[in-house]
């Protein structure tokens, strides 16, 4: 059908085109290509994101730490509420209450 002889060789003809290989020098572009993409992206798109998400880590983390002093001021407050003699310091200050045999002083500011 497709064949040729030569002599004693077979040789078969090809009806498929011949498969065009890139030449080496357009790969390397096609790479370099590929390369300024990757550092584009990552200079100018993920290094932003990074950087906001530092900052709001940051700032979560301080948020945590001041709750987390608030929560050990809390607690030691809770502590010192169920102790009588501490009650009786907060009802003198803000409520003006005195302990049996105190007097009470009021004093006033000249301007009242």
């Amino acid at each position: 059908m497709g064949e040729r002889r030569i002599g004693t060789v077979v040789q078969m003809d090809k009806h498929k085109r011949p498969r065009r290989r890139i030449p080496v020098k357009l790969r390397y572009v096609i790479v370099l290509a590929v390369v300024l993409w990757g550092a584009y992206t990552y200079w100018f798109v993920q290094r932003p994101l990074f950087a906001r998400e530092a900052a709001s880590r940051a700032a979560l983390d301080q948020e945590m730490k001041v709750a987390q002093f608030q929560t050990r001021l809390l607690t030691q407050q809770i502590k010192e509420l169920h102790s009588n003699r501490y009650i009786a310091q907060l009802a003198e200050k803000k409520y003006n209450l005195i302990q049996p045999g105190e007097i009470l002083f009021t004093t006033q500011s000249p301007g009242n």
